[in-house]
């Protein structure tokens, strides 16, 4: 990557305010907003937090030889550094990563995907169709990060990361030749102002339920968020791609997003009325068929992954096709050869007489959708093992726990991420949910919080024609606690269990 090093004072001179003049010449070698990753010669971006201040970490970040420092909370200034106080940090933040990096998503297209559930298999599937049409393609998402022929397993714990490594990304993406760049877009991004300097192209919408209460406040905030990313589009100059918003038309919240877009609009979904409609859905352990009509065209569909709302996750990357002006045919056969998303609907086979799937379903909407698919398939029982994150929108955790009564035969509640929380508390939560809808302990299900002693419960109890579903960790490599990161990996500790019980019967 293009090696930067920034004139400090013209890097501020891209901010809304006026710092204090420096007679030095100081330069900028990186921007961080932690210290802990912090190094001698970048700028320190100190941002409010939930818990912690950053502003409290500004004497760290000065004897560790920061260039400056950003703040929006009065910090008395020193006579070896400049210390520039702000309206807003994280809008600093973004404005001032974007800047040091070159502004490199105006010289991208970039797409940005959002919703509840998704947003992850819909970029992979996006990725997909334009990389067949001969594209070179970048995509930052919760599971990978790909920039042109490099692909790899993506270390952040969150969908949409700060904005230095945004922009960072962005930039290695311009270098290496990348058309098209694919930005899940999350709600915690566009809320937090980690977006505000991406000069988005298209905008797409997969589905809009309820998630992230903890943050949002409420529901309509949440989708007023989310509908940000669609007003956006009139934000940046036109690339020669178009401004498109790409809109799942079944969903409740269509109306808010179409009304919220600027630019032209391409609609999906099961609806004659919409723009792209899929008809005649057939399910088998394959995956899917379904035919695709448009007003000018239709094509059969073949898509080797399990799920009706799969379905959806097409449609969408279909519609990004379409936008961009690639046949439907070549859109049909690119979802053919479709590989897979790590940790999503995600099969392992040992050898045992029942099926295993692991997913990244975490939410009481994804949860069902998920549940009800894998029904479909199971000619047994359907254990389902999952649990709901400490410090999150605690509302979804009876949701689920009555989602799994409803849909699951037995259900084995254990640690997601508890965080600061008690392991104890969040599980009583969910299992209040559960017993709201008939089950009870012991006998649709139990409370089990050590994740692996809870996945090899379920084994121990699986027969022949059963199915396990182990939801919510899915790609994720690591469970957060208060005070540690166990690290882990969902798919290879259930292969070693089954194998150890394979060994053991």
């Amino acid at each position: 990557m293009t090696a930067f090093r920034t004139n400090l004072s013209d890097l501020l001179g891209s901010l809304a305010v006026v710092p204090k003049p420096w007679t030095d010449e100081r330069y900028v070698t990186g921007i961080s907003a932690d210290t802990r990753e912090l190094k001698g010669g970048e700028l320190f971006v100190a941002l409010p937090g939930e818990h912690v201040d950053g502003a409290d970490y500004i004497p760290r970040a000065i004897s560790l030889g920061a260039a400056a420092v950003v703040t929006q909370r009065p910090f008395e200034a020193t006579a070896s550094i400049p210390v520039i106080q702000v309206p807003d940090a994280r809008e600093a933040l973004s404005r001032l990563a974007s800047e040091y990096y070159g502004n490199p998503s105006r010289e991208l297209c970039v797409l940005g995907v959002t919703g509840t559930d998704g947003k992850t298999t819909t970029t992979f599937l996006t990725d997909a169709v334009l990389a067949a049409a001969g594209y070179t393609t970048g995509f930052i998402t919760t599971v990978d990060v790909k920039i042109g022929a490099r692909q790899w397993r993506s270390s952040e714990r969150v969908t949409t990361p700060q904005p230095p490594s945004l922009h960072r990304r962005l930039r290695e993406m311009v270098d290496a030749g990348v058309k098209y760049a694919i930005v899940e877009s999350s709600s915690h991004g566009l809320r937090l102002s980690r977006l505000d300097d991406v000069a988005y192209d298209v905008a797409v919408m997969t589905n809009v339920t309820s998630e992230h209460l903890e943050l949002h406040g409420s529901v309509e905030r949440y989708r007023l968020d989310k509908a940000k990313l669609f007003s956006m589009l009139g934000e940046s100059a036109d690339k020669g791609v178009g401004k498109w918003g790409v809109i799942n038309a079944d969903d409740p919240n269509a109306d808010l997003f179409e009304r919220a877009c600027a630019g032209r609009t391409i609609t999906y979904g099961t609806s004659r009325w919409a723009d792209v409609v899929a008809q005649e859905v057939q399910h088998s352990m394959e995956g899917l068929a379904f035919r695709v009509r448009t007003a000018e065209d239709e094509v059969d569909v073949r898509l080797p992954l399990l799920g009706a709302y799969n379905v959806y996750n097409a449609l969408a990357a279909v519609s990004v096709g379409l936008s961009q002006g690639i046949p439907l045919g070549a859109c049909s056969e690119a979802l053919r050869g479709f590989g897979g998303v790590p940790g999503r609907m995600q099969r392992i086979e040992e050898g045992q007489p029942f099926g295993v799937v692991v997913d990244y379903a975490h939410t009481a909407d994804s949860l069902e959708k998920v549940l009800r698919t894998l029904r479909q398939a199971t000619r047994g029982r359907l254990i389902a093992v999952f649990g709901s994150a400490g410090e999150r929108d605690r509302s979804k955790r009876p949701e689920m726990g009555g989602v799994a009564a409803r849909y699951a035969d037995f259900a084995i509640l254990t640690d997601e991420d508890p965080r600061g929380e008690y392991s104890a508390t969040i599980l009583r939560e969910i299992a209040a949910g559960a017993e709201a809808a008939g089950a009870r302990e012991g006998e649709e299900y139990v409370c089990l919080a050590d994740r692996t002693e809870a996945i090899r419960e379920a084994l121990v109890r699986a027969r022949a024609g059963d199915m396990v579903l182990l939801a919510g960790k899915g790609h994720e490599s690591s469970i957060e606690y208060a005070d540690h990161r166990l690290p882990w990996n969902e798919v290879e500790v259930t292969r070693q269990l089954l194998v150890e019980l394979r060994a053991a019967s």
